[in-house]
């Protein structure tokens, strides 16, 4: 009996020993998470820098529960109104105020100049019935212009819009996640949301190797543009008055560059560096300070652009390997003496 039982036992060790080790399957103090930022949109429009959820949700208004009895409250009103010789015509009539249409409201979403835009839908209640509609821009929309602009983009303006609400009707229901990446560091999420709806929507940004379009949002900077050889258009614009200045420049062909210095009326060549500014977004709306080509590797002098959108555009026909640096901040009034353009208000 006591052999059996010493073999018993010999088999469950060597049973024991014949197994892996086991790796640990859970931390006993594991490691903090990564911390996920979650936003309230609370204002109709709405700037985001940060990576995140960014979370609206609107409710219905309440109902009127008893009708006649604020028909009756609003009459005692009057009436005492009228007691004390106050005029019937200072708001106090019995028409019901019409519902107020919704506002177009967006999520502006903007990032560092080398980076795009991703967004994706998680959740979003935007019912097509009661007119609630949302859109995402490649880009951002102000006032019916949009930047980057129309003529500079390299995609239509069709396809830079994507509009898409909730159809409650459709059977089987489709998953309303929906995923969005932009061109630029600068996107939008427009909503219109009537009577009660919601979203989730997260933000990414993402690197990219060849920034071309690029909205500020640092008052004092250092940036670069380059059209890679490409015939495109590139734009950097201030949604504030700037001041601009070159660092380094080699714009267009040989003939200009071989001259070693800067030439600030260039509106006539191909190749030029365009600084002025706008009211608006659209870059093609813009007065133009000055047109610049040639070369230098020194800093030239300063202009100062007071206009609502500073901007600096790179027109380039693909001839040539156009590069500029250029350093951009924020303009005050000690900047006026140095202005070379002033928009009108």
């Amino acid at each position: 009996m006591k052999l059996v039982v010493y073999l018993y036992l010999s088999m469950i060790v060597l049973g024991v020993q014949a197994w892996p080790s086991v790796k640990r399957s859970f931390e006993l103090y594991p490691s903090p998470a990564m911390p996920h930022n979650v936003h309230t949109v609370a204002d109709c429009m709405h700037v985001a820098s940060e990576a995140g959820d960014y979370i609206f949700k609107k409710l219905a208004p309440l109902p009127v529960l008893n009708r006649e009895a604020a028909l009756l409250e609003l009459e005692a009103v009057a009436a005492a109104a009228a007691a004390s010789g106050a005029d019937h015509g200072q708001g106090l009539g019995m028409e019901l105020a019409p519902e107020e249409q919704p506002d177009v409201c967006g999520l502006y979403v903007i990032g560092e100049p080398d980076t795009i835009v991703e967004i994706t839908m998680k959740h979003y209640d935007a019912n097509c019935e009661t007119g609630s509609l949302m859109a995402f821009v490649d880009g951002w929309e102000l006032n019916g212009e949009y930047f980057p602009g129309i003529k500079d983009h390299h995609r239509p303006l069709e396809e830079r819009v994507y509009e898409f609400c909730n159809n409650y009707k459709q059977w089987p229901r489709v998953s309303n996640k929906k995923f969005f990446r932009s061109s630029q560091n600068a996107a939008l999420l427009q909503y219109r949301i009537a009577g009660r709806g919601s979203f989730v929507a997260n933000v990414r940004f993402h690197k990219i190797t060849q920034p071309c379009n690029v909205l500020v949002q640092d008052t004092a900077a250092v940036y670069k543009m380059t059209n890679f050889g490409q015939a495109r258009n590139c734009t950097i614009s201030a949604l504030f008055p700037a001041v601009v200045s070159l660092a380094s420049l080699r714009i267009g062909g040989k003939s200009v560059r071989t001259q070693q210095k800067v030439n600030y009326d260039c509106q006539t060549f191909g190749d030029r560096l365009e600084i002025g500014g706008s009211s608006g977004l659209d870059a093609n709306g813009l007065e133009l300070a000055s047109a610049v080509c040639g070369a230098a590797n020194e800093p030239g002098p300063e202009q100062a652009i007071f206009c609502g959108v500073s901007t600096v555009r790179l027109v380039s026909t693909g001839r040539y390997q156009n590069q500029a640096a250029l350093i951009l901040r924020k303009a005050d009034e000690q900047d006026l003496d140095i202005a070379t353009l002033m928009c009108a208000l």
